[in-house]
């Protein structure tokens, strides 16, 4: 049973009681752009400083699983493909994404959009890191990925969680009239906010079967926090600091990542 939780003007915010997932649905008039200022600016430190430890999780995945052939499906400005490459490994990398980022070395850059585009090549590896909360249509994305993979195939994939310590203290400052962390977390760039039931119920029901699930925290480096002075900075990463901490022990991470197997 879904509901409008916040009618905002330019985006409705909804939850699921069922499987607690909150989605937002925005008009095309007010949909987000991912020209380069989303890159450069909005989420500087996001591609600045990319997740070492969890690149390093799924260099680590791939090589255990022996796959050969990697698609990394969102791939922005292609950080992970270059850190994969980085490690020799006799695999096949290729990345597809809205972003202007080209070939490089024998790694293959598809400019398009996932869901529109299509192609005849299947994988055993696919990765999505950070890029289902931007789509609309989350059970077609799912599909397709089962698609593109072979079979036995394995899907590793990332997004934050809704049932966080961070989304949860956010959520309480918002209905307290401090709506900053709320506005940052909830922008309507990130139409889909998955708790750990909501993520898992939709990859199972699309065919995976759930293998591995890792719950975790971002770099502090790589979050951009908004903040309009140097002690509003100060009290806002004290504040991340803690709840990431509080999450760790709970459970209640940040991030969420599940590796899943074709079914």
């Amino acid at each position: 049973m879904c509901s409008v939780e916040h009618d905002f003007s330019d985006y409705q915010l909804c939850l699921c009681k069922n499987c607690e997932h909150r989605f937002s649905i925005v008009s095309k008039t007010n949909e987000e752009s991912y020209g380069s200022a989303y890159y450069l600016d909005k989420h500087k430190n996001w591609f600045k400083n990319p997740d070492l430890v969890l690149y390093n999780k799924i260099h680590s995945t791939i090589h255990k699983l022996k796959s050969k052939n990697i698609l990394d499906i969102g791939c922005g400005n292609a950080n992970l493909l270059k850190f994969l490459k980085s490690k020799k490994s006799d695999i096949s990398l290729s990345g597809i994404d809205l972003s202007d980022v080209k070939n490089f070395d024998d790694v293959k850059i598809i400019n398009q959009n996932f869901l529109d585009y299509d192609w005849p090549v299947q994988y055993d590896f696919v990765v999505s890191l950070a890029t289902i909360e931007h789509v609309d249509n989350i059970d077609l994305f799912v599909n397709k990925i089962f698609d593109k993979l072979q079979k036995n195939g394995h899907l590793f994939i990332m997004t934050m969680n809704d049932d966080s310590c961070l989304y949860k203290c956010a959520r309480l400052l918002f209905k307290l009239g401090l709506p900053k962390a709320f506005n940052r977390l909830y922008d309507k760039h990130h139409l889909n906010h998955f708790s750990h039931r909501s993520l898992k119920k939709l990859l199972k029901s699309n065919g995976f079967k759930i293998i591995k699930i890792y719950k975790h925290n971002a770099p502090k480096k790589s979050l951009d926090i908004e903040y309009s002075n140097a002690i509003e900075y100060l009290i806002n990463v004290v504040a991340v600091k803690f709840l990431f901490l509080i999450g760790k022990i709970s459970g209640k991470t940040y991030l969420q990542s599940i590796v899943a197997q074709k079914d």
